[in-house]
């Protein structure tokens, strides 16, 4: 059994033990926060055993394997750092950092440790997009030339929230775009040859940023923003015809278009989070450093590509 302890309950980690419930041999075992009445209060709420108000309290516990960092992007990697060296494998919410240097130093330090490290990013894992992928592989639409995918909303944020903040790991892409280029390339799964990007910027960060990737034989569309409201689904379009699905990130159905014909794909589950803590722990009993399909260089490669100091010739 993994022993997961929560660092940092906040909004997305109440979605994260919600979708533990149905993961096969592992539990979550102590909450963490700079809060102890907040820690005992979340661990109240969902029958935990444990609460701790500090991060270094709790990383003492030699009863707790893994951590799942559900704080800000800006304080990733130290948190990630402290967890490592604290002999505790990471899950950690994406954006896994800002930039890719500092993610590399991080999962150096996972596989120095023997430990498992990989990015939150729980879309690739649910099984409507397993579907999608699937149906891509055996050559169900034909030859895909073109795949789209946005995730754009208007959050409305405070200038002074971490969000509006550029080098707080800020900005529409990484808050929630990263979700759209994960997806692309997980579906494809192809060496990306070029990169084009056009951004509209706020007060300190990029709020809107379309970014055009090349994968040789196929092009990619993928939007993120935290100042508009869009349409947020993805396409994927072949040769005999195209998949569409809304919430691509969070699906259950998506419709599957060839020859005027619809084919509807319907998938019943509790939770999204539930499928990437299992293939996290999976990992765990498997004796791995990284994820085969969130991998350290899909990671690095995601954050070079958000990156708007990277220049792709």
């Amino acid at each position: 059994m993994i022993h997961f302890a929560i660092l940092g309950p906040g909004k997305i980690s109440h979605r994260f033990t919600k979708g533990m419930k149905d993961v096969k041999g592992a539990e979550i075992a102590a909450v963490a926060s700079r809060d102890f009445n907040k820690a005992q209060q979340y661990c109240e709420l969902y029958g935990i055993q444990k609460a701790y108000g500090s991060y270094e309290e709790m990383l003492q516990d030699k009863e707790i394997d893994a951590v799942y960092i559900a704080t800000p992007p800006f304080v990733h990697a130290e948190q990630i750092k402290m967890c490592l060296n604290a002999g505790k494998h990471v899950l950690c919410e994406k954006p896994l950092m800002k930039t890719s240097d500092e993610a590399k130093e991080c999962f150096a330090l996972a596989k120095e440790k023997g430990l498992m490290l990989m990015e939150a990013t729980k879309g690739v894992f649910i099984p409507p997009f397993l579907k999608m992928k699937e149906l891509i592989n055996e050559d169900a639409l034909g030859p895909v030339s073109y795949v789209e995918a946005s995730y754009c909303y208007d959050g409305n944020f405070g200038e002074d929230h971490w969000v509006k903040d550029q080098n707080l790991a800020g900005g529409g892409m990484y808050d929630v775009g990263i979700y759209a280029l994960s997806a692309v390339f997980c579906l494809l799964d192809k060496e990306v040859t070029d990169v084009k990007r056009m951004d509209i910027k706020g007060n300190n960060c990029l709020d809107f940023t379309q970014i055009l990737l090349h994968f040789g034989d196929v092009v990619a569309s993928v939007r993120g923003a935290i100042s508009v409201n869009t349409q947020n689904k993805l396409f994927i379009y072949g040769k005999k015809g195209h998949i569409e699905c809304e919430f691509f990130w969070k699906c259950h159905d998506f419709v599957m278009r060839m020859d005027g014909q619809e084919v509807n794909y319907h998938f019943d589950f509790d939770s999204e989070f539930t499928y990437e803590i299992q293939h996290f722990v999976d990992c765990i009993e498997k004796g791995l450093a990284e994820s085969p399909v969130l991998s350290e260089k899909m990671s690095c490669l995601m954050l070079d590509i958000m990156d708007e100091k990277k220049t792709w010739m």
